[in-house]
């Protein structure tokens, strides 16, 4: 009783991702290097030293005891130099760097350290002196000031543009002429970019313009005249895009577009219970509209792609009329190409005229509502209607032997097909039954 009260609860709860975070270190470039050069050897690689550095922004927790461990505040603790908490990260670290750990160290050190373990206290000792650089700290002259936060570090993220992933025009008539950036300064719109589950606002959107046929060509998409003579542009729907438009002011990578249609296929969920799942979880709101379209957006590229073609629209159809139009290209009157000559246990059961067991209860008795009761009879001006439909049923049901064996000794085809009622949480549905709906 006490958990489901709790779960009730939890439910009006939302939880969000969310925490305190310390500044990215405020060190000079050159403090940094002259660090860099003297502790390490001058072959290290700029991949090496953004490990190091990283390693240590990224594990604050493990600093902090670390430091504990340096600074004694009772009579019977005493200092140490090197603790195990930091030879723990200093393995991890060599595990990473593999061959990459030599770099670590000068040619001379090199010479000095032999055995394992002289060289993760050797590592260790350089890693402290970088983290005490850093600030990373939570100790001052022996003094306990307050514990690291994990590092914010929004301030060096990087700088994502969203353009064109063709190289050059691909139409057979330009024969592979470059693309001129086709967006004025003053008008290069401004987005939020969802991106392996974090977001990044003032995102730019370019796009590409063939100066020789007019071809527009976007990140998602192609847009070109369907001959010279004919002015109505067509909409080319890439397959292989690496963001999708889904809103006014609002992108998505495909990680994102493929949760949205796992989650609606393996846990039935609506759009609205993604989108309110997305928002109590995730800092960038989506709308209930914005995860329809990414799941129309992603799915129509899924089917096409399995199918070996592309979509090919006229530009500017309203997105109620995209998901009607990719059915009567992709749809094939409804037979998915994909699913041809495949059969698994999951998708492909035997033909079953009637269920396996009718019982002869009352039809208003409801499963797991009566708790065993006595349930009083239907009653209403159906209720004649719903009595007849059941006794039908197990009179159905009890001659339906004889119809099953002459279906079985006939060779039947087996039935394909899967019943999602958007409840129930069932196991996962196999790809090639994805239908578009």
């Amino acid at each position: 009783m006490t958990l489901f009260v709790l779960l009730i609860f939890a439910g009006f709860c939302p939880i969000a991702a969310a925490a305190e975070l310390d500044p990215f270190p405020d060190v000079t470039f050159k403090v940094f290097s002259d660090f860099i050069s003297n502790n390490f050897s001058s072959k290290i690689s700029l991949a090496t030293v953004l490990t190091v550095l990283f390693t240590l922004t990224s594990n604050p927790d493990l600093l902090n005891l670390h430091c504990r461990q340096q600074n004694p505040q009772n009579a019977n603790e005493r200092n140490q130099s090197v603790t195990g908490w930091m030879n723990a990260l200093s393995r991890a670290l060599s595990n990473h760097l593999e061959d990459d750990t030599k770099r670590l160290f000068h040619h001379s050190e090199r010479q000095s350290y032999q055995t394992d373990e002289r060289i993760t206290n050797a590592m260790g000792i350089k890693l402290d002196a970088l983290s005490k650089l850093l600030g990373l700290n939570p100790f001052q002259n022996g003094k306990f000031q307050q514990k690291l936060k994990p590092v914010d570090e929004s301030i060096i993220h990087p700088i994502y543009v969203i353009c064109p992933e063709a190289l050059e025009c691909e139409t057979e008539l330009c024969s592979g002429h470059y693309l001129n950036q086709n967006t004025r300064d003053r008008d290069i719109p401004q987005v939020t970019l969802i991106k392996g589950g974090k977001s990044f606002k003032n995102t730019h959107v370019l796009s590409g313009k063939c100066s020789k046929c007019d071809g527009i060509y976007y990140a998602d998409h192609e847009s070109a005249y369907q001959s010279p003579a004919n002015k109505t542009r067509n909409k080319y729907y890439l397959n292989s895009a690496k963001y999708l438009k889904v809103g006014q002011n609002l992108w998505v990578d495909r990680i994102f577009s493929a949760a949205v249609v796992n989650g609606v296929y393996s846990f039935h969920a609506s759009t609205s219970a993604f989108a309110e799942f997305w928002n109590e979880t995730f800092q960038t709101k989506v709308s209930r509209r914005q995860v329809w379209h990414t799941f129309v957006q992603e799915t129509i590229r899924k089917v096409a792609q399995a199918s070996n073609t592309a979509l090919e629209l006229k530009d500017g159809l309203p997105i109620d009329e995209v998901t009607k139009h990719a059915f009567q290209q992709l749809g094939e009157n409804g037979i998915v190409r994909s699913a041809e000559n495949h059969f698994c246990s999951e998708c492909t059961h035997d033909y079953k005229q009637t269920a396996d067991r009718i019982t002869g209860d009352d039809p208003a008795a409801v499963v797991g509502i009566d708790e065993n009761q006595s349930v009083p009879g239907l009653t209403g001006p159906d209720a004649d209607l719903a009595t007849r439909d059941a006794a039908q049923a197990r009179y159905d049901a009890e001659n339906s032997m004889l119809i099953d064996q002459t279906s079985a000794s006939t060779g039947a085809a087996p039935v394909k097909m899967v019943v999602l009622d958007g409840i129930v949480m069932g196991p996962t549905v196999c790809f090639y039954i994805l239908i578009l709906h």
